[in-house]
């Protein structure tokens, strides 16, 4: 089923269209939530009231040849960033040992978390569009004419900002990993 098909089923409030909004989409956008907020149960929550938007604005929403994933992302980034806003942080949120497993050498978790940790420090240094670039691109998997369409610029200046991100995250990492 195309995304116009998809749309429009929604906007008939089809359950099997919900169904498969949510399976297409699900496990990426709680990917992409989650990488934004390191925390399990604020991705689910903003995972969940991005579903319930979608149910709720359907109806407002008019299929332009952009995918619907990047509507998707949009309100998932834009609940995100709220989130932040409400509690004052301006940084990724949660615990980033919550999403390590445990390997059978301990030197070697201990270097995984040392690594993870260094990343989201430079991570968090990026400007925002070039975070939001960087998690979209890298971690949500997306084009970058997906993410141009989700962001309202064209494909060359996503390009641009990732290449930024890209030279910052190396400056930052260089002799930490």
């Amino acid at each position: 089923m195309t995304d116009a098909e998809l749309v429009e089923r929604l906007k008939i409030h089809d359950e099997d269209a919900y169904r498969e909004a949510f399976a297409r989409y699900g496990d990426a956008l709680y990917s992409y939530v989650y990488h934004l907020t390191l925390d399990h149960h604020l991705a689910e929550d903003i995972v969940a009231e991005t579903y319930l938007r979608l149910i709720e604005k359907i109806g407002e929403y008019t299929y332009t040849g952009a995918p619907l994933k990047a509507w998707l992302y949009r309100i998932a980034h834009n609940l995100a960033i709220n989130s932040f806003r409400h509690t004052g942080r301006t940084e990724h949120l949660g615990d980033t040992d919550e999403a390590l497993e445990a390997p059978d050498d301990p030197s070697a978790t201990v270097a995984t978390r040392l690594e993870n940790a260094a990343l989201h420090d430079a991570i968090v240094q990026l400007t925002d569009e070039q975070r939001q670039v960087v998690v979209l691109r890298f971690i949500g998997g997306q084009k970058p004419a997906e993410i141009a369409q989700s962001l309202n610029k064209s494909e060359t200046a996503i390009r641009q900002l990732q290449l930024r991100a890209l030279r910052t995250l190396g400056r930052l990492l260089e002799g930490v990993l």
